[in-house]
């Protein structure tokens, strides 16, 4: 670590962001009452989930679950209902399984990192995150923002995942974390993640506005908006997407729940893909006996729209249609008619509320 600034720039750098970030930091609910539950909850919520989009849920979540045993008990439908919305619902399973796990060993929620690590879904950001912040632990919890401001301030070459990357991140965010005798380590780690997210932003960062801008390498290098550099991103392949919207005669919706893929437990309108040499019809009426055992005639073009997740770009083309056979009453395992103002009760994604949007239905 020769090449690395003495101990003392170290601790002044702490000490300025530390008040820029007393002074500057966004009044999120999760900062009022930063109990260990809560902070997991919002960690895990954040994963690949913008901050202005997770705070809804967020509350409505904690609310409903105050505690990892508020949690256990429920079940996985009810669980997977209240993360509606949030996508990657393999965070929620994972965090619905760490519950039952404290549960039924009778442990309340570790305070140290390692301890942390061995719950579900806690990887070594989210472990670092809950013991600095909840307990106070002098670990440093290293994520995307965290990543992108050291290796701007340090002028750190390379991509996220590649080992000498990585290593050199985490010894430069152990060194921060030690400074200053590593006083108030989870708001350290907040001011990192806060400056990331609102000033050393990935494209276009306010280096005007930046509290520590003295301090970074890549400013007076002129390369602040190069770091980190940027894996290609794979590129995207386009879908094309018959629904249908199956009613009863009570105004029920016709869903199935979804079985062995990333979004398992989520329900959806009767749907497949279609080639460019068939109709959206012919497909619909094909995939929804061999994908659901149903017969279906569809009758009328709704609103098509679009919809994203990851790198596949989705067009969808829903249709209203009837069901031929079954009768609505021998539906097979897995399908179920549903009021749309009882969406809110099951684990519905939001591409099904989109179609439904189309016909006025959502609660």
């Amino acid at each position: 670590m020769s090449d690395l600034p003495p101990a003392s720039p170290f601790r002044l750098l702490r000490r300025t962001l530390l008040a820029w970030f007393r002074k500057n930091q966004r009044p999120l609910p999760f900062r009022e009452s930063p109990d260990a539950w809560r902070v997991w909850v919002s960690e895990v919520m954040l994963q690949q989930t913008r901050v202005e989009a997770m705070l809804p849920r967020y509350r409505a979540f904690v609310t409903r679950f105050p505690n990892p045993g508020s949690l256990a008990g429920a079940d996985e439908d009810e669980v997977l209902a209240a993360w509606a919305g949030l996508g990657y619902y393999g965070r929620a399973r994972a965090l619905h399984r760490a519950a039952r796990q404290l549960a039924a060993a009778g442990r309340a929620i570790p305070p140290d990192a390692a301890s942390l690590r061995k719950l579900p879904g806690v990887g070594d950001y989210t472990a670092a995150a809950i013991a600095s912040i909840a307990f106070g632990v002098p670990v440093a919890a290293v994520d995307g923002n965290v990543r992108r401001v050291l290796s701007r301030l340090f002028l750190v070459e390379g991509y996220r995942g590649r080992a000498s990357f990585e290593g050199r991140i985490r010894e430069l965010a152990d060194r921060l974390m030690e400074a200053d005798d590593a006083r108030d380590p989870g708001a350290w780690n907040q001011a990192l993640m806060e400056l990331g997210a609102t000033v050393c932003t990935p494209s276009a960062p306010r280096c005007a506005n930046c509290p520590v801008r003295e301090f970074c390498w890549a400013r007076v290098a002129g390369r602040q908006a190069e770091l980190p550099q940027r894996r290609p991103r794979p590129s995207a392949v386009s879908v094309c997407l018959a629904m249908a919207v199956v009613r009863d005669q009570e105004g029920r919706i016709l869903v199935f729940r979804r079985g062995e893929s990333p979004m398992r437990g989520l329900y959806e309108l009767p749907c497949g893909e279609y080639r460019s040499d068939e109709s959206a019809e012919e497909a619909l009426v094909r995939e929804a006996i061999s994908r659901y055992g149903i017969h279906v005639k569809p009758a009328r073009e709704l609103a098509g729209f679009r919809h994203t997740v990851m790198n596949r770009r989705i067009s969808v083309a829903p249709f209203e249609a009837d069901l031929v056979e079954p009768a609505p009453g021998a539906i097979g395992p897995g399908g179920r008619f549903v009021h749309p103002r009882d969406l809110d009760r099951i684990p519905a994604g939001s591409m099904l509320r989109k179609a439904l949007q189309g016909v006025g239905s959502t609660p």
